[in-house]
């Protein structure tokens, strides 16, 4: 999408959150970015209509944790980068092949009106969840129609924006639970993984005295297998943050992410 489109959207965003007009700008700042940017200061973020949806994840939870430490315009401005992405995945891509139709379809969308109801419907979808973010990101499809292209974009855009800009969340009593809960089960997790650490540290003990050629000759001919079955149960132990339960509690501020 050309970028007058990208700040029609987010105006049209705008007025559903009733953003003062500074806050409004820093919006519309981050829809534009990505069309001003200098691409040797960001080369990663380079192709708009390709870029992977655990990338735009990034920024999104970006915009996440600033609208929980107070600072709203950093939010929204990270909110808009975010949401330039998820547009320009809504309209057929542009590589070689498809360039021609991709100009097309980008001149007649800047014709068009932004579809309000696709606002409306989009912000009455949203959930606050970063689950609920995931699941839009990887559902989003390219269109070659004009007027599907600017609604998917319009609607998508206003999902994730009501499940980032949301104060909602469970009940503290709901909140608390869900914390005990996870403390809980992390907990048990490390104690499994130090348990079968220890045990599998014992075998190797057990098959020096034993066997000391046959430790030998496996730790000499497969040591890079031997040291990832020995560490692998701690790593699974302690990678915990793609967890959906603590991205849930990280949404909402309970834990660090």
């Amino acid at each position: 999408m050309n970028v007058e489109t990208h700040a029609a959207i987010g105006r049209a965003i705008s007025r559903h959150l009733h953003l003062v007009s500074r806050l409004e700008k820093r919006l519309v700042r981050g829809l534009e970015g990505p069309d001003r940017w200098r691409w040797r200061e960001f080369p990663e973020f380079r192709a708009h209509h390709s870029i992977y949806p655990e990338r735009i994840m990034d920024i999104v939870w970006s915009a996440r944790r600033a609208y929980l430490a107070g600072d709203l315009g950093g939010a929204l401005e990270a909110l808009g980068v975010a949401l330039h992405y998820v547009q320009d995945k809504c309209v057929v891509g542009a590589r070689k092949g498809l360039r021609r139709i991709h100009n097309e379809v980008e001149r007649e969308i800047a014709s068009l009106e932004i579809p309000a109801d696709a606002i409306r419907e989009g912000f009455e979808k949203a959930e606050c969840s970063p689950l609920f973010v995931r699941a839009v990101l990887y559902s989003i499809e390219p269109s070659a129609n004009p007027a599907e292209a600017l609604r998917n974009a319009c609607l998508y855009s206003a999902m994730i924006a009501g499940a980032v800009y949301n104060p909602s969340q469970p009940p503290r009593e709901v909140l608390k639970k869900m914390l005990e809960r996870f403390k809980r089960e992390k907990a048990k997790r490390k104690r499994k993984a130090w348990i079968s650490a220890a045990l599998l540290a014992i075998g190797d003990l057990a098959l020096i005295f034993i066997q000391p050629l046959i430790f030998e000759i496996f730790v000499t001919l497969l040591l890079p297998f031997a040291v990832l079955v020995h560490i692998l149960p701690l790593l699974i132990a302690y990678s915990y943050r793609d967890d959906p339960q603590y991205e849930q509690l990280a949404w909402y501020g309970l834990v660090q992410r």
